[in-house]
């Protein structure tokens, strides 16, 4: 018999206080992951990976117990389930989605992978500036076998694994439909990109090229990301390896970068990327924090966001009209450089070997190869050994070089390490998202460009504040996107957005 409102908002308010206890836990990883990656002693790695494991193990049998699952099974048959876009419907439906993956997963599989990712990530640190591929693949090997092994299970005999690695990042994404767009998006983007470089009045990028102080780009990514609205009161910006964001409380929201003293444009970017992943989590519903409703749509509308402040707004002629001025300040070597020489140098059209510093351009044909090595990798047609070499013919075939070396070529990645596999294709669904957003905002807002200009980031943010921060994960992903921008998921505006941006900057 279904519970009376009354009996269901009590099991609620059991389960809501039950939930948050977890994200406790959780949130505890995630500071041990951050400390790992800022400064852990050398011969620390092995008690942080027991840690790890150990912790990893409890949230487990938290969120599989008995007790959970029967309140999640009343709940589901409750009215206040029956709103499934409300913050509470959304939280139950997501709960329960989530209970019943977790459940399938043996909890001796979850602390394996634990455990192997996070001494995975420690090699890799090691073996990546050495470029000793073969001390990384051993731990390689035992990682992409495990996420097979997780593949299987939660795949539940459909003939594609890899749906279930990618479905935890984007929710209902499906490995077919996501090369339909990744086929489009190649046919339209190699002959751009073809044009583009091989024009002769392509920029010659050396209005960044130079030295730059590191003191002073800290300083200066670090004002960038708190003028754009990252509040430094509830998070803070750190140096790492390999760029990311992680939240360890509503209030506790950290980014990480790093600095090259040949090129001030990598950190800042870096900051920029990770700021928007940042400015996400602080915009979600802080009293909803470990619950779907506080949690982010998904991977594709996080990166939407991070692609779009690093992208769609740093790179803009209007960003730098409102920032040369001050980076001037910090780099006294830009003072001779214009908008115009600086603006096409940075938005410069170039096969690259490196993912995070491609242009928008060549960006997503980084993302395909990789989508293509993981599939082939869950799927038991490609094996680990055979990973730089395949990776070598592929940035070969689809960009016209080739890596020198494994640190720049398959190791230049921290996702495998940390066995973030079926995470690469979010970035371009980020993409199409950004673009399609930042059309929206543009037609709501009126005067943006112009606001940019003048360095008024606050109405841009807002406007992202209430059509996608904080409805957190109420909505399915397409299903978000489509709302705040009132047109379906496409990626025309994407295409759209390149071309009437390089376009006239190479003729």
């Amino acid at each position: 018999m279904p519970l009376q409102t009354s009996q269901a908002q009590n099991v609620f308010q059991q389960t809501y206080d039950y939930v948050r206890e977890t994200a406790l836990l959780e949130s505890t990883l995630a500071l041990l992951e951050w400390d790992e990656r800022t400064g852990l002693p050398a011969h620390a790695g092995e008690n942080r990976a027991e840690q790890v494991t150990f912790l990893s193990g409890i949230v487990h049998q938290r969120k599989t117990s008995a007790k959970f699952g029967h309140w999640l099974d009343e709940l589901v048959q409750s009215e206040l389930a029956m709103q499934p876009n409300s913050q509470v419907g959304a939280s139950i439906r997501g709960m329960k989605r989530d209970f019943d993956k977790n459940i399938q997963l043996p909890e001796s599989l979850v602390k394996r992978i634990a455990h192997a990712v996070t001494v995975g990530q420690q090699i890799w640190s090691e073996a990546k500036p050495k470029n000793d591929f073969a001390a990384f693949l051993p731990h390689l090997d035992v990682i992409v076998q495990l996420r097979r092994e997780e593949a299987s299970i939660l795949s539940n005999g459909s003939s594609c694994r890899y749906d279930s690695l990618l479905d935890q990042y984007e929710e209902d994404a499906k490995t077919d439909e996501v090369a339909v767009v990744f086929a489009d998006l190649r046919e339209r983007l190699v002959p751009l990109v073809q044009e583009l470089t091989q024009s002769r009045s392509r920029p010659d990028g050396k209005s960044i090229v130079g030295v730059f102080d590191l003191t002073k780009q800290k300083e200066f990514s670090r004002w960038v990301a708190k003028q754009i609205g990252f509040q430094f009161e509830r998070g803070r910006l750190d140096e790492t390896d390999h760029p990311f964001c992680t939240t360890l409380g509503p209030n506790d929201h950290r980014i990480l970068t790093r600095y090259y003293d040949d090129s001030f444009s990598s950190g800042l970017y870096g900051t920029l990327h990770e700021a928007g992943h940042g400015m996400y989590e602080q915009g979600l519903p802080p009293e909803w924090f470990g619950l779907p409703a506080g949690c982010a749509a998904s991977l594709g509308v996080h990166e939407s966001q991070s692609r779009l402040w690093e992208n769609m707004i740093g790179r803009s002629k209007e960003f730098w009209q409102w920032c040369l001025p001050h980076a001037k300040t910090w780099f006294p070597q830009l003072n001779a450089v214009s908008v115009d020489s600086i603006y096409a140098d940075l938005n410069r059209v170039e096969a690259s070997l490196i993912r995070i510093e491609a242009d928008e351009a060549t960006y997503n044909l980084h993302i395909l190869l990789r989508f293509e090595l993981e599939r082939e990798l869950i799927d038991g047609d490609l094996q680990c050994v055979d990973l730089p070499t395949a990776w070598s013919d592929r940035y070969e075939s689809y960009l016209g070089i080739r890596p020198k070396n494994d640190s720049d070529g398959v190791m230049q990645d921290v996702h495998w390490a940390a066995g973030l596999i079926g995470y690469f294709p979010t970035y371009t669904l980020g993409n199409i998202f950004a673009a399609q957003l930042l059309n929206a905002a543009c037609d709501d807002l009126g005067e943006l460009p112009s606001m940019i200009a003048k360095g008024e980031f606050q109405p841009l943010l807002q406007w992202l504040r209430t059509k996608v921060h904080q409805h957190g994960r109420c909505l399915k992903p397409t299903e978000l996107i489509a709302r705040a921008t009132g047109s379906p998921v496409s990626s025309q505006p994407f295409i759209d957005y390149l071309s009437e941006k390089l376009i006239p900057l190479y003729r």
